[in-house]
């Protein structure tokens, strides 16, 4: 009984652990901080992705990450400034 629990139990957890990959975009700014951002639907599109040495334009035209907000966590940590931020997505929305 009781290691049937215990099983019950590890699949909940490989489970719950899965839906949690599923949900959540783990952006990692440098080697050893990143930032979780939650998606806006459950699948493994860009799951993990690295800002180490990404083109702020390039990530920000990425329709998944810009609509989560990573353009505003790009300014957060200094990578553009506001006003950069704000040509780009004007320059996106003109094409």
């Amino acid at each position: 009984m009781l290691s049937r629990i215990k099983n019950y139990l590890w699949i909940a957890i490989i489970v719950g652990s899965f839906y949690y990959l599923l949900s959540h975009h783990f952006i990692f700014t440098s080697w050893n901080s990143f930032d979780i951002l939650p998606k806006q639907e459950l699948t493994l599109k860009y799951t993990f992705f690295s800002l180490k040495q990404a083109n702020p334009e390039k990530v920000l035209r990425i329709d998944e990450l810009r609509e989560v907000g990573i353009g505003d966590l790009m300014v957060e940590n200094g990578m553009i400034t506001l006003e950069r931020y704000d040509e780009i997505l004007r320059k996106i929305d003109y094409q």
